[in-house]
């Protein structure tokens, strides 16, 4: 029995697709008709004619000639006569209706002789449509695209709250449905919106002046495929001009034109464009049209136009922003673009912290000029007037008058001073030590800089993962609301959905404050106004100021033995760099030399010269006119040399050597302890990144692996087979995966950074005769190590 139904079912097909059966293609010819000539969404048409011909050319030799694509002349007789031709021509196996009016004018029709496929059918309801219990027409030779109800009217109240909407609608949709009109105020009655319903003709004028007529907050615009390019320029700005808040049906493209906002996404039209093509196929492979699928979940995505928002005075609420495309949006108009390089190199050179260390320095290095002074000449100059009783003066035989002014002047110079010469010893190591800590700084100062703008990327992708999940789930609600239509769901889903949506917008809030603080840090190390706008470029793996991105690295790191080599002449090369250890080698130093200066002391004396001029520059009173005595004019001077040698300090030297012993010990110790600190974060560092280059390529598999899964549960939650439990347990996996995956990236570049601070050398500011030296190095370690790369 099978096997005659079977042959059967053969012969029918040989019958049916004589040309296919014999390997031909069979030949179709597809009509189009057009409400009216297209000056604009004219690419409705292009995308439409590429997914038929892309779609069914290698099953069907596919015609569209321009003979049998004809316009209506915006009228609905001339709409009708077009199509009323098509239905009568032989050489027409198929028709399409590329306009809302034709299309309505086609669902109408009860007597089609071929099939016809109708894709914008606005509102089923509302144009007296009824879809059969199997989510067909139900009308011989007749498929449409049953566009879903919006909640266009909601999402435009969240932006701004209104009362009275005008509503513009195409004129000649007006006179094809007459009861439209009225249709639409009674929605808005439904929702306590007073809706002012405004037909647009051919030219926009008489739009515009019913604008002024009228006292409406807001308008809602829907398909006006029937203006011109410059009319429909002039209608938006009319808008602006006006102050008027504006919505679009279309939603994207005319969001980017001037509309205020709107929430069909900009792969609309091609989405519908692929639902016809697809609709076709079903046809021409034997599908009754009357019974071809009509619903269509279409997707929503919020866009706004802040440029507009700005003209008119409006500011969309947060909760509106967190899942809306921006167009002309404030973050987006950067004062500056920053790279990884840039900013690294821009925080050394302007942050505040690393400016005031340079002062530090600066003023520290004033101490060894302090310390070599007491190597140098001293003169001291000064002045003594004195005055005796009479009595006395005259006694002193002109030795002391009764008044005398005299001037000194004295010079001292050390020949040796073993404190001196240590001093300045100590001074220069501290100093060095100080230039060590302020090189420490530096260090942590780019790496912070370096992290920042890593976190800054990383935020970004966050932020921009969060809505696109947040626009799946709108996605998802809607696939909720088409099952719910056909009966296959309850209002419990639909219900979740809005739960999960509200919950995702939070994660996005959430994500967008995030990327705010990390923009202010970066804004902080750069020290620019701490919330001024920027633009980030990417961070790339093969960046050439990375050192990853030298092919020569990779002999060194590619197996587990060479890799543990490389971790050692790291960590050598960590150490030899390090400024921390350099400042404790400078502080060593400075230590030893006071030690030796203190064990000198028991043995070395102090030596000297010294000399002084004093002069008599005026005398008076008694005892001034002695002969013999001291007189204005006389002078008398003394030249020495002097040696110090303290001989009992009650044992303070051998305390002070103790201590300074004990200082060096401590200092040595604390260095061993850095230096093992040092080594032990470089090689920690290197695993790190070890395992986060590793797992860049597991992570992205995860991602891809999570969002195949997801794609396949999400058809088999549209077909009615999957739950939603399953579809919201993939969803939240492949959002997990595709954070995790985004991290990666900026995960091993952070990790990355670390290695270079903790080496002490970043690659941005290495020039290449430097990295070459660093090879040389590390083919030289190798080999010493036994190991030829």
């Amino acid at each position: 029995m099978l096997l005659r139904l079977g042959a059967i079912l053969a012969c029918l097909t040989c019958l049916l697709l004589p040309d296919q059966a014999s390997g031909q293609r069979r030949a179709v010819t597809i009509g189009l008709v057009s409400d009216g000539p297209y000056q604009r969404h004219g690419y409705f048409t292009d995308f439409l004619e590429s997914e038929i011909l892309s779609l069914l050319s290698g099953e069907f030799d596919v015609r569209m000639p321009a003979d049998v694509h004809l316009e209506g002349d915006w009228t609905l007789a001339g709409i009708q006569a077009a199509l009323d031709r098509l239905l009568v021509d032989r050489s027409v196996d198929l028709i399409v209706t590329l306009g809302p009016i034709s299309s309505h004018v086609a669902a109408q029709r009860q007597d089609l002789s071929k099939p016809v496929v109708t894709p914008l059918i606005l509102d089923a309801a509302l144009q007296g449509l009824d879809i059969d219990e199997g989510g067909g027409s139900g009308i011989d030779n007749l498929t449409y695209i049953a566009l879903p109800q919006t909640n266009d009217i909601q999402a435009f109240q969240e932006i701004v709250p209104f009362e009275r909407l005008a509503v513009l609608i195409n004129g000649p949709q007006v006179e094809a449905i007459p009861e439209l009109a009225e249709r639409l105020r009674a929605a808005g009655e439904a929702i306590d919106l007073d809706a002012v319903i405004i037909a647009v003709g051919l030219t926009v004028e008489s739009t515009l002046a019913a604008l002024d007529d009228e006292t409406v907050d807001a308008v809602y615009v829907l398909p006006q495929l029937q203006l011109s390019d410059a009319d429909w320029s002039g209608l938006v700005q009319g808008l602006i001009d006006r102050q008027l808040p504006s919505f679009s049906w279309f939603g994207y493209h005319e969001v980017a034109e001037g509309i205020l906002a709107g929430q069909r996404p900009e792969r609309f039209v091609q989405r519908v464009a692929r639902r016809v093509a697809l609709n076709i196929q079903r046809i021409l492979l034997g599908e009754d049209p009357s019974t071809v699928q009509v619903g269509f979940a279409a997707q929503r995505r919020l866009a706004i136009n802040m440029a507009t928002a700005r003209a008119i005075g409006i500011y969309p609420p947060w909760k509106v922003m967190t899942e809306a495309e921006l167009f002309a949006d404030e973050q987006h108009l950067a004062e500056r673009e920053w790279t990884l390089e840039s900013a690294v190199q821009e925080v050394v050179r302007v942050n505040l912290d690393l400016a005031a260390a340079d002062r530090a320095v600066a003023a520290g290095s004033e101490n060894i000029g302090i310390a070599k002074s007491d190597l140098y000449p001293q003169i001291d100059i000064g002045a003594d007037w004195s005055l005796v009783d009479a009595e006395r003066a005259e006694s002193s035989f002109g030795l002391r008058p009764e008044t005398m002014l005299t001037g000194t002047a004295t010079l001292t110079q050390l020949i040796y001073g073993e404190p001196a010469w240590a001093n300045v010893s100590v001074q220069k190591s501290v100093q060095e030590a100080r230039a060590q800590g302020r090189e420490t700084l530096w260090l942590d100062v780019a790496f912070d800089a370096a992290v920042a703008y890593l976190d800054v990327l990383k935020s970004k992708t966050v932020e921009g993962i969060e809505r696109q999940n947040l626009n799946v789930t709108r996605e998802n609600l809607e696939f909720a609301e088409l099952r719910r239509s056909i009966g296959t769901a309850s209002a419990g889903e639909v219900y979740r959905w809005e739960n999960q949506i509200a919950n995702n917008r939070q994660a996005v809030i959430n994500a967008n404050t995030v990327r705010n603080l990390v923009e202010i840090e970066l804004n902080r190390l750069l020290d620019r106004p701490l919330e001024e706008r920027f633009a980030t470029a990417e961070a790339d793996l093969d960046d050439p100021q990375l050192l990853t991105s030298e092919e020569r690295l990779v002999p060194y790191i590619d197996d587990l033995r060479s890799f543990r080599v490389f971790r050692s002449f790291m960590a050598q090369e960590a150490v030899d760099a390090s400024p921390e250890v350099k400042a404790l080698d400078a502080l060593a130093a400075a230590q030893r030399r006071a030690l030796q200066s203190a064990d000198r002391s028991f043995y070395l004396p102090g030596l000297a010269l010294q000399s002084s001029v004093e002069g008599i520059l005026s005398t008076g009173g008694a005892g001034s006119d002695f002969q013999g005595g001291l007189a204005s004019g006389d002078v008398r001077w003394t030249i020495g040399v002097g040696i110090r040698y303290p001989l009992l300090t009650g044992a303070s030297r051998f305390y002070v050597k103790a201590q300074a012993a004990e200082e060096l010990a401590s200092i040595e110790t604390e260095r061993q302890s850095v230096a093992q600190r040092v080594e032990g974060r470089a090689r920690a560092a290197l695993h790190t990144m070890g395992a986060a280059r590793a797992n860049l390529d597991l992570s992205r598999d995860a991602a891809e692996a999570a969002r195949n899964n997801f794609e396949v549960v999400r058809d088999s939650y549209s077909r009615g087979v999957a739950s939603i439990i399953d579809l919201l347990d993939a969803q939240n996996t492949a959002l997990v995966a595709e954070l995790r995956a985004a991290n990666a990236v900026y995960n091993f570049l952070t990790e990355l950074m670390r290695v270079e601070r903790a080496a002490g050398r970043f690659d941005f500011f290495t020039s290449a005769e430097e990295r070459d030296a660093f090879f040389q190095r590390l083919e030289a370690y190798f080999q010493q190590a036994g190991m030829q790369q």
